[in-house]
C-alpha cells in the first residue's frame, strides 16, 4: 500500500472526529502503561505512607494454591495468572499483603492504568461530597452544578441517575465507537454535550462512559477543584498511599477522564479497597460515609451481563457479599468484606472470569490451615 496516498485522507477523517481517529492510529490499542501517552494531573502522596505488612518473598502457599476456574478445571494459581496475562496481582488479608506477584515487565513500582476501576473511585468521591455537603442531594440535576449543560439532554438528569447509569442517554452516532472517542478524545465537554436522549421512557440501565464523565463534571464544580485534587485531599493523602498517582486528562490543562485512567501502584489500589473492608474508616477517621462504603445508599441494578451494578461496583451472581470494580481489558479490584480480603489483578486480556478464583482465595483465607501456612513465613514491615 502507498501510505502517502492514503495519509491525507486518513488525517482529514481524523480531524473530522476532533483528531481522535488520528490518536487511535498513532497509539493503537489501550494499555496498562498509557500514563505515558496522555496529559495527566498528579495526585500527590503524603509525606509518609501507611504501613502494609507483607511477606519477604513469594508465598509458596499461594504459588501451589489450586482452585476450580471458571471452566470447572482444577488449576494452580500461578498457572492461571500466567495464562490470563497478569501484570500485577496482590492479595491483602487483615491489613497484610499475603501474596504479591508481578509479570509482563511490571513490578511493585509500576503505575498501572485502572481503566474503569476509576469509576469506583469516582463514585467514592461522590459519596464523600454528599457527606461534606458539596453535593446537597442525589436528586440534584446536572444543570444545578453545570449551568452550561442546561438545554442539553443531560441538563435535567439527576446525580442519582448518573451514579446508577440510568440517565436514558445514548451516544451521538459517529464513525468511531464511543469508547474510542472518549478514551482518545481531546474535548470531553463537547462529546458529553452531544449525547442524546435514547427515547426510552423507562430509563433502564445502560453502561455509559458519558454518565461517569458527566458525574466527574458535576463533582468538579460541586467541590470547587479538579477531581484529582479532591482525590488527593480526601483519600490519597489520608489513606497514606505510598506513591503519587496520575489521572489522565483529555488534553493539556484539560479535565480528568473521570470514566477511566487513574494510574497507581497495585498496593495503593489495595489500600483503596481496604477502605471498603473498614466501613469507610482509616486510622480512626471516617473518610467515606459508612452506608456509602457498605453499598447501601443506592439499590443494585440488574444488568445484561448477569451481574448487579451498584455505585459503579459489580456484584457477581450467587451473592456472597463480595463485589469488584472492573476495567476494560482485565483489571479487577475485588473486595470480600466477609473474608476481609482485597485482591488486585491487572491483566491484559478480556478472556477470563476470575471471580471463581477470587472467591476461592478469599474463602481459603477464612480457614486456619491456610492462614497458619502464611504465618509460618517470615514477614516484614513494607512501605
Amino acid at each position: 500500500m502507498n501510505r502517502a496516498v492514503y495519509l491525507p485522507a486518513i488525517t482529514a477523517a481524523a480531524c473530522l472526529q476532533g483528531c481522535t481517529l488520528l490518536a487511535v492510529i498513532v497509539h493503537n490499542f489501550p494499555g496498562l502503561d498509557d500514563g505515558r501517552v496522555f496529559a495527566a494531573r498528579t495526585v500527590a502522596r503524603p509525606a509518609a505512607a501507611s504501613p502494609l505488612r507483607s511477606l519477604a518473598g513469594h508465598s509458596r502457599v499461594f504459588d501451589e494454591f489450586t482452585f476450580r476456574d471458571e471452566n470447572g478445571v482444577s488449576t494452580r494459581l500461578a498457572q492461571y495468572l500466567e495464562h490470563t496475562r497478569t501484570a500485577a496481582f496482590a492479595v491483602l488479608h487483615n491489613n497484610r499483603i499475603v501474596y504479591e506477584r508481578y509479570g509482563r515487565g511490571y513490578d511493585e513500582r509500576s503505575l498501572l492504568n485502572s481503566f474503569s476501576i476509576a469509576k469506583a473511585v469516582l463514585a467514592t468521591l461522590v459519596g464523600i461530597a454528599l457527606a461534606d455537603g458539596s453535593i446537597t442531594s442525589l436528586d440534584d440535576t446536572v444543570e444545578k452544578y453545570r449551568p452550561e449543560f442546561a438545554g442539553t439532554a443531560y441538563g435535567t438528569v439527576t446525580v442519582r441517575r448518573l451514579v446508577t447509569m440510568t440517565s436514558g442517554m445514548a451516544d451521538e452516532p459517529a464513525l468511531l465507537a464511543s469508547k474510542a472517542r472518549y478514551y482518545y478524545g481531546d474535548d470531553l465537554h463537547v462529546l458529553v454535550a452531544r449525547t442524546m436522549a435514547n427515547g426510552s421512557a423507562d430509563k433502564q440501565w445502560r453502561y455509559s462512559d458519558a454518565d461517569a464523565q458527566m458525574l466527574g463534571f458535576v463533582l468538579e464544580s460541586a467541590v470547587g477543584m479538579s477531581v484529582s485534587a479532591y482525590l488527593e485531599k480526601t483519600l490519597w493523602k489520608p489513606l497514606g498511599m505510598e506513591s503519587d498517582a496520575i489521572w489522565s486528562l483529555d488534553r493539556d490543562g484539560g479535565v480528568e477522564k473521570a470514566f477511566c485512567c487513574l494510574h497507581a501502584r497495585a498496593r495503593d489500589f489495595a489500600r483503596f479497597g481496604r477502605l471498603y473492608l473498614q466501613h469507610g474508616r482509616s486510622n480512626g477517621t471516617q473518610l467515606v460515609p459508612a452506608d456509602w462504603a457498605a453499598l447501601s445508599v443506592l439499590p443494585a441494578v440488574a444488568t445484561s451481563f448477569g451481574h448487579l451494578h451498584q455505585q459503579f461496583w459489580w456484584r457477581p451472581p450467587s451473592d456472597e457479599g463480595d463485589f469488584f470494580a472492573y476495567g476494560h481489558d482485565g483489571q479487577y479490584l475485588y473486595v470480600s468484606p466477609r473474608a476481609q480480603v482485597v485482591i488486585v489483578k491487572f491483566s491484559e486480556t478480556r478472556h477470563q472470569n476470575p471471580v471463581p478464583m477470587f472467591r476461592a482465595v478469599a474463602n481459603a483465607l477464612t480457614t486456619p490451615q491456610l492462614v497458619a501456612g502464611v504465618d509460618r513465613q517470615v514477614s516484614r514491615l513494607d512501605h
